[in-house]
């Protein structure tokens, strides 16, 4: 009868680290029973790589072994043929004639001679090199006449070494016999820093501490989005709500790059301005007290500017190069204008149309929309959105209009309207906007709203900080 498989005694400790908890809350074993245990785990583990890591060392060293075995091998065959191939095929080494073979006539080169010759240009130097007094092809040589190769100095004597004369190798040197092994990338070491100069991470691996900070690299700016505000009639409130909403925008921390159309337009007197300089590109600065962001502001008139049909066109070029370093770009485009309108529409701007609540408005709306239908791409992403200037909820025709448009527009007519209200003249007299002149007013509450929607509707330009890591302060 075969003896049963001893059982394990209940009261040693299991090798296993997750038996090893439960053993110890059966036997209330201390902390140090299982953390003794942990500690051999890990040191066992780290005899496991260091051994790996031997075993890898000893076949590299094998392997430049085998290398610089192949190179010697080499040297000595080139150094043994070189004077053989100077030798003829009737000829001894001492160079000369063997008896009875003087008058012999030669006989003809065998098959193995055009071999022989190519392994010779292979291994010897040029031809130029020897002396011409012997044209004749050597005599081909069998493959186990080699001698063996040569050893490293050091190395144990081959039988080329004590019974070839010296003087058939001349020029040689102990140097040349032993070629030292080139490093090799397929190394431990070699994958080491391979995986150390590509992986961050891993560089405090290998070297045992964090490598040194590098310069975070220059942030790239994003492409600002661009609003473009435009209106079929004038009188409707497009310059003011060009300037009102870019002040908005500033409260809320954006670079507002505003863009007037109009070689003499009014947007920079909403700002405090007493001339117009065209082709000027302007800042305008809050007060000191103020957390709000500066606005740039410039006039560009497009009747100068080329014509519609260039390739590069100017309009759309200017605006793109000054709106680099802002985080949206606000254009006040011509009344009525179709020629400005298609230009700008090469940056690909969302459009808002302002509406007055009167029946001039409700007719206009189809042609706003075929005008950009058709010129604006996709009909999708080129149809403008609208929004209802100087309402006034206490008349009907206001009210009927408003809900005439909802139907006719649907989403595209703002949830909110901006109410009428004389403060935004007075405001303008003033050279400032409603923002400022009036902030506790109704109408600036409906500007805060309008703010709100185009932050919703695309994110202001931010500079891209790509490849940079967190650091420890």
């Amino acid at each position: 009868m075969t003896e049963r498989n001893p059982q394990p005694d209940s009261n040693e400790p299991p090798e296993d680290v997750a038996s090893l908890y439960s053993w110890a809350n059966l036997h209330g074993a201390k902390y140090r029973d299982f953390s003794a245990v942990r500690a051999q785990t890990r040191e066992n583990a780290r005899q496991r790589v260091e051994q790996a890591i031997e075993e890898e060392r000893l076949k590299v060293r094998q392997t430049e072994a085998q290398r610089a075995a192949e190179a010697a091998r080499a040297e000595e065959e080139r150094h043994r043929v070189e004077p053989v191939a100077q030798q003829t095929p009737n000829q001894p080494v001492g160079g000369q004639p063997f008896a009875g073979q003087a008058d012999q006539p030669r006989a003809p080169q065998q098959p193995q001679a055009a071999w022989q010759a190519a392994r010779l240009d292979r291994l010897s130097a040029p031809a130029a090199s020897y002396p011409p007094q012997n044209p004749v092809p050597p005599a081909p040589m069998r493959e186990d006449s080699y001698p063996p190769p040569r050893l490293p100095r050091g190395g144990p004597a081959t039988r080329e070494e004590t019974v070839r004369p010296a003087w058939l190798t001349p020029g040689r040197s102990e140097a040349s016999a032993y070629a030292p092994p080139t490093p090799s990338d397929d190394t431990l070491q070699g994958s080491r820093d391979r995986l150390a100069s590509r992986w961050f991470a891993l560089q405090g691996i290998f070297e045992g501490s964090a490598p040194p900070a590098q310069a975070a690299p220059a942030p790239t700016a994003a492409r600002a989005p661009v609003l473009a505000i435009f209106s079929l009639a004038g009188g409707v409130g497009k310059t003011s709500i060009a300037a009102t909403l870019g002040r908005a925008l500033s409260g809320r921390g954006e670079r507002v790059l505003l863009v007037d159309t109009a070689a003499y337009g009014l947007l920079p007197f909403f700002f405090g301005a007493r001339d117009q300089r065209p082709g000027f590109l302007r800042t305008f600065s809050p007060p000191p007290s103020s957390g709000d962001a500066p606005i740039q502001m410039i006039t560009l008139d497009p009747e100068i500017m080329g014509p519609e049909t260039a390739t590069q066109e100017a309009l759309s070029a200017e605006i793109s190069k000054h709106g680099r370093g802002s985080g949206r770009v606000i254009i006040d485009l011509p009344t009525a204008s179709g020629s400005a309108a298609r230009r700008v529409m090469r940056i690909s701007p969302q459009v808002l149309v302002p509406l007055i609540p009167d029946m001039s408005s409700v007719v206009s709306v189809s042609s706003i929309d075929a005008f950009f239908e058709h010129n604006g791409g996709a009909p999708a992403s080129a149809l403008p959105h609208y929004v209802l200037n100087q309402f006034d909820s206490s008349l009907p025709l206001h009210l009927d209009v408003r809900e005439i448009l909802r139907e006719q527009l649907g989403d595209r007519l703002l949830p909110f309207v901006l109410r009428h209200s004389p403060a935004v003249s007075e405001a303008l007299a003033e050279g400032m906007t409603i923002m400022d002149y009036a902030p506790n007013s109704a109408v600036t509450d409906d500007y805060s709203s309008l703010a709100a929607w185009v932050k919703s509707l695309s994110a202001p330009a931010t500079a891209a900080f790509r490849g940079v890591r967190w650091s420890e302060r």
